[in-house]
């Protein structure tokens, strides 16, 4: 399952991330524990809540986010 297929405020953990190294500087890594905070409709990006930090993820990279839900 990806982050895009989740709904807001499911939780889920990381199992595996595209290779974009920007990820895990924001704090998206593999192992994560994260929550959907906002999906925006039409494609819109996917809000993340990990720890204090809200991150947005664009469609495209969500859908290649792989997580297992909490």
């Amino acid at each position: 399952m990806t982050i895009y297929n989740l709904d807001k405020e499911d939780r889920c953990r990381i199992i595996s991330i595209p290779n974009i190294s920007l990820l895990e500087s924001l704090g998206i890594r593999e192992g994560v524990a994260v929550k959907v905070k906002n999906k925006q409709p039409l494609g819109g990006p996917v809000v993340l809540q990990t720890g204090n930090r809200n991150i947005a993820i664009g469609k495209r990279i969500a859908k290649q986010i792989i997580v297992e839900a909490l």
